[in-house]
This record gives C-alpha cells, sequence and structure tokens, in this order.
C-alpha cells in the first residue's frame, strides 16, 4: 500500500489554525541499498529504509529507527509535518517533508518512506488537516452532518503551515454548506483547492412522508396511478 503526502512547488467560518512545532531533530543513518533480505533485516532491527530526495541533488538513500520516526510524525501536523534532519555527510539540520510512504499490505507497518527535502525560505504545497468543531443547528434540528473533505491544499513558507484548520460549524443550518470560498486563510498561507469545494454540509432529514409524496409526484409524471396501500384497522389484524 502507497500513500502520497506532499508535493513542492461570506461568513467566515475558520475560527483558528493551530501551527506546528517543529520535532526534535530525526536522525538519519547511513545506508547503502541493497537485497531484499538487508531491508527485512533493518525492519527486524527495529527500523525503516528510505531515500531523501529533492533541490537538485543525488537522492540520499538512508535508515532511520522506527520510535523517533513514529515520534516525529505523530505531532499535531501528524503525516504533514516539517521534519528536521540531521543527514549523514552534512553539517548543520536539513528540513523535509513526507513524500510518500509504504505500508505492508498484511500487517499495515511502514516499510519504507521518501522524504522531499525543501527550504525553509521557499513555498510549498501540502495537505494540510480540517477538524469541524462546534454543534450545527441543522443536526440539532434532525439533519446530518456530512464532511466532504477532510485536509485542503495550501501554498505557503513551512514554517507557516498550520498542523490543521479548525472550521466553526456552530452556525451551519440544515440543506447548507461550508465551502473552500467560506474559510479564512492563516497569515502567509494561500487555499490552492477550488473554492467551492465542499468542506461541509446537513444534510436535511428525510421522512417517510417524503418520500412517498417523492414516488407518488414521479408516479404521477410517468402517467401511472399511483399505488396507496390500504390502511389495516385493528379488527381487520385480529
Amino acid at each position: 500500500m502507497r500513500g502520497t503526502i506532499a508535493t513542492i512547488g461570506a461568513a467566515r467560518h475558520a475560527e483558528r489554525v493551530a501551527f506546528p512545532t517543529m520535532p526534535d531533530t530525526l536522525v538519519l543513518e547511513p545506508r547503502t541499498p541493497g537485497k531484499s533480505k538487508h531491508a527485512r533485516d533493518l525492519r527486524l532491527a527495529g527500523k525503516v529504509p528510505g531515500i531523501l530526495y529533492g533541490r537538485g541533488g543525488t537522492p540520499v538513500p538512508f535508515q532511520v529507527a522506527v520510535p523517533p520516526l513514529r515520534a516525529a510524525l505523530s505531532g499535531d501536523a501528524g503525516r504533514h509535518a516539517v521534519l528536521k534532519l540531521s543527514v549523514p555527510g552534512r553539517t548543520g539540520d536539513t528540513h523535509a517533508v513526507l513524500k510518500e510512504y509504504q505500508l505492508d499490505p498484511v500487517r499495515d507497518r511502514l516499510i519504507h518512506i521518501d522524504l522531499l527535502e525543501i527550504s525553509m525560505t521557499e513555498s510549498i504545497v501540502a495537505p494540510v488537516s480540517v477538524r469541524l468543531e462546534g454543534e450545527a443547528p441543522g443536526v440539532r434540528d434532525g439533519g446530518v452532518l456530512e464532511q466532504s473533505s477532510h485536509e485542503i491544499e495550501v501554498e505557503g513558507l513551512p514554517g507557516d503551515l498550520p498542523a490543521e484548520i479548525v472550521v466553526d460549524i456552530s452556525k451551519l443550518v440544515a440543506g447548507h454548506a461550508i465551502r473552500v470560498s467560506d474559510l479564512t486563510a492563516p497569515a502567509g498561507v494561500t487555499f490552492k483547492a477550488d473554492p467551492d469545494t465542499v468542506i461541509a454540509t446537513v444534510l436535511q432529514a428525510t421522512t417517510m412522508e417524503q418520500i412517498e409524496a417523492e414516488q407518488a409526484a414521479e408516479a404521477e409524471a410517468a402517467g401511472e396511478t399511483p399505488i396507496v396501500e390500504p390502511e389495516v384497522t385493528e379488527a381487520e389484524g385480529e
């Protein structure tokens, strides 16, 4: 199983954004690409093989211990975090984002990662998680809340990207929706998603009477006589 994470390149409902904190430096160890047996041995030793790409340089094969990697990707920004790396043969910190990852289809565990090197002074495009907050009046009135988008793409400097965007739904009534165009982007960040992209909506509850009325209207439009089931009285049911 393979997943892709990031690439380079009216009323306002977004009450606030949660900004990620830079994780501790993730230490990458040198790795010589070899046979699949070597990769299996790495995983048995609690490490994951990977490749660091980006910025016009030669791809750097590496291996990294699973516990610190898990910690780095378990913060507020999750898999969208900006990672601070110690790369073999380099001095100072290198920054990167998770570009792609592979999971074991049977055990659902991480078996390989690709990181994409970035510059903290150059904009990137990356997905950011969307979290709904509040109670929609439309739900209190019997409607059903549907979150259509769980993340949206934004563009900005790595240090300006929020860990998540919190969308206030406390004024969302049945039959209405919140779209990207309704959101306020955090300072230094722009939304790359289509402005008409629906974030959340409250669907009106459909009653049995409404269904029967719609069926009758469709039958009448088709020139058919709607079938009306006779009511069964208590005496008839005995």
